[in-house]
């Protein structure tokens, strides 16, 4: 039994209620519907509608789509990868400026009293 004759698309139960259903263990997992799908064309919806994918057959690709698919997602994801890696190097960057700011604000005041009294002792 398919979950269309159990429930219309008006009507969508909660998953438990799903789960108690008594016909439960009847129900198609979704690569079951899928693979059914693809080989008989016809989709398994709840609202027993034709999904977008259900004209859509799987292919194989060539050689060179693959290769060219594998190099168009490299390129993406090494766009995206270093859009985040020089974020990254940035605020760490500025944060490394302002600890280093802020230590020589810490030290400054010894460091001028330790100027000005190596400057009494040598006169």
């Amino acid at each position: 039994m398919t979950p269309q004759n159990i429930y219309s698309s008006d009507d969508l139960p909660l998953l438990t209620e799903v789960v108690n259903h008594p016909d439960f263990n009847d129900l198609p997992i979704l690569t079951e519907v899928v693979a059914e799908e693809t080989q008989t064309g016809e989709p398994h919806s709840i609202a027993d509608q034709p999904t977008a994918s259900a004209a859509v057959l799987p292919r194989t690709l060539s050689a060179e789509e693959m290769q060219y698919l594998l190099q168009q997602l490299e390129t993406h994801l090494e766009t995206v990868f270093t859009g985040k890696l020089n974020r990254h190097i940035e605020q760490l960057q500025k944060l490394a400026v302002d600890l280093a700011i802020s230590e020589l604000k810490a030290e400054l005041p010894q460091l001028l009293r330790d100027a000005l009294t190596n400057t009494d002792v040598s006169r």
